[in-house]
Formats: structure tokens, sequence, C-alpha cells
């Protein structure tokens, strides 16, 4: 059975809508002014929307250290295809954020009462996520493979989100054992697609069953599609969590923009997200149930005689054709029936009911 727990205030189980995580990542560029503003919007959606659970997600990048110098290059693209190659160590430089700027963010989100997750990459993030309100602590993808990290953050008592990148099932499998060794049970597993953004075919979504069916745990996606298909799938194949990225300029040429969402459309998103989790429904069917906002009616047919029918005619085909509404005998039970003898006198064109007939004896 999958394990169930809590982020904040909101349960992963597929007995509640996913949890939502607005990612803000690095994009606003260190301009903490405007990762304020995109907080503020992210919150209004948040309450626009107050049935869809929603948490803040972020990262802690405060040293540029946490990058070697020299010549490794990343390379990114714009939703309409312009790409761009950035030496990576002065990318990162340009993206760093000093802890207080941190603070002043966390702060917005833990004001409002919104859970905080965070990625990490080092153990000074670590420590400052949790002295801070984190509700959770991420495991980017491309640290999957950090033993220290991993076994550091999973001690902190909060619930860890594993990204797994492309990592194999046994990386995978080593990272969560890792965290369990080091007392965290409450472990999400994020699916993450192949590129930024991934192409279709790169997202392999059936992988989340693979991860709920092999470790019992909550599986999440993080979302690199320049659409919103993905969520909306992912959700069809067990993911409670989903994460997908915002930004006030989706068009602009930065690292990871190409596959977030416009902010101005977060509500909408939201909304959507909600509704899903509601058409996926129950894995059962309860005839019982009053079905809410029913205009019509579902018909289902009953026995009515062809011709007046007398006491001692036998019902069949011959006899008995069927209609609807069902205001007699049910249709579903002419096995039972067929081959019974009518006992009273029966109009034609009348319904047949249970005190009309009886089985025929030998």
């Amino acid at each position: 059975m999958t394990r169930a727990f809590t982020i904040g205030p909101f349960q992963l189980a597929d007995s509640q809508p996913p949890l939502f995580l607005a990612e803000i990542g690095s994009y606003f560029n260190g301009d903490v002014d405007l990762a304020a503003g995109m907080i503020s919007r992210i919150l209004e959606a948040a309450k626009a929307v107050p049935e869809q659970p929603l948490a803040l997600k972020t990262e802690i990048l405060n040293d540029a250290e946490i990058c070697l110098p020299g010549d490794t290059t990343e390379t990114y693209m714009a939703k309409d295809g312009r790409k761009r190659v950035e030496n990576y160590r002065e990318l990162i430089e340009r993206k760093v954020v000093p802890l207080e700027g941190y603070a002043r963010l966390f702060k917005l989100a833990t004001d409002a009462g919104v859970p905080l997750i965070v990625s990490v990459y080092d153990f000074v993030a670590v420590d400052f996520a949790v002295a801070h309100g984190a509700a959770s602590i991420k495991i980017p993808s491309s640290n999957i493979v950090h033993i220290p990290l991993i076994r550091y953050a999973a001690a902190q008592g909060l619930p860890l989100l594993i990204d797994t990148g492309r990592s194999t099932l046994g990386e995978v499998h080593r990272a969560v054992a890792i965290a369990r060794a080091a007392g965290c049970s409450d472990i999400v597993i994020q699916h993450s697609p192949d590129g930024h953004p991934a192409l279709p075919k790169a997202h392999n979504l059936r992988l989340l069953q693979t991860y709920r069916d092999a470790f019992q745990l909550p599986v999440g996606l993080s979302d690199h599609h320049m659409g919103l298909e993905a969520l909306y799938a992912s959700m069809a194949l067990g993911a409670v969590l989903l994460e997908k990225g915002v930004h006030v300029d989706a068009s602009e040429l930065d690292q990871d923009i190409s596959h977030s969402a416009p902010i101005e459309k977060l509500e909408g998103i939201l909304r959507s997200v909600y509704e899903t989790w509601h058409l996926l429904g129950s894995p059962y069917r309860d005839p019982e149930t009053k079905i809410e906002g029913v205009i019509g009616t579902s018909q289902r047919q009953c026995l009515v005689a062809k011709a007046d029918l007398r006491p001692g005619d036998v019902i069949s085909y011959d006899t008995v054709r069927f209609a609807f509404p069902r205001r007699g005998i049910p249709v579903e039970q002419w096995d039972l029936v067929d081959g019974w003898v009518v006992t009273t006198s029966v109009r034609a064109n009348q319904p047949l009911q249970w005190s009309d007939v009886q089985q025929r004896t030998v």
C-alpha cells in the first residue's frame, strides 16, 4: 500500500487533490523584488482557487562556489526555438541570491500559510530551509547521487522530495534507501522527464507507475513540457504532486523558462488541475449514490405485455416486449422470468409487475 503523509496541511493521497508546486526557482535572476512580486501573484491565484492545494517551490542558490570555474557551458532555449549557450559558472553567478534575500522571500510564503518546498545543493541550504520554515526539502535531479546531501537532508525530520532526473532505477533505489536509513519515511519520488524542455516522446510518464509500485511511495511530476498536458496525464498515472515553473515572461530566453507557464495563467491551471482530479474520481461506482449536477435521466427498460395477457400465458418473446422507463419487472431479470406464467390479466402495453407472474411448475 502506498504510504500517505502530509506536506504542510496537505495530504498526499489519491483521495485528495494533488499538491501543486508553483515553481519560481531562480527565474528572477537575483532580483528579489521581482521574486517577491511573483510570490504575491502566486498567492493571489491560490486564494482564487482555495480548493486546490498549492505550495510555493523555489531553491537556495546563495554561493557561486557551488560551481567550479571553467569552460563548461549550458544550452537552453525559448518556447519559439531560439537557443543560447552560456558559460555555466557565469549563469550561476547571475542567479545567486544572498541568504537574507531568501529570508525575505520565504517569509512571504510562511506568513501567508502557504507551504514552502526548497531545492538544496549543500548543507548550508538545508539548514537555512529548515530554520526558515520549509515544509519539505527537495533533492534536485543533479543531486540524486549526492549521498552525503541526501543523508543530511533526510535527517532533518521533514518530508523529502527526490527528483529522479535521468537516473537509473538502481540509483533511485539507492537514494531512497539512504533517506530511509537516515530516518526519513515520508518520501516523494518525483519523475523528471528527459530534457529542458522535454519532447513528448521523452516524457515516459509510465515511470510514475513503476516508481509507485517498486517503492510504495507517493509519486509526483517535475513538469518539463512546454504545454500543460503532462500535468493532467500524470495525475491519471498516480501523481499526487505536480511541479510547474511559472514566470512573468515565459517567452524569455533563459534557463528552464521554455517549459514554464505564464504566471497570469496560474489561476486557470489550478482550476484545471482540480477539475481533472475530480474527473478521475473513484475506482468503483456505487449505483445508489445520487449523481450531482444531472440534468437528464438514465432510463432502463422493463417487461411490457405485447397483447392482452390472461392467467396461464407463458412469458416469452412472443408475449412480452421491452420499453422504458422501468415501471415494472426490470429487463435484467429476463433470464429469471423467461418461461414463467402470468397469474393475472394484464392489458396490452402495460408493464408486468412481480405480482402478475409466478414461476412455472412442472
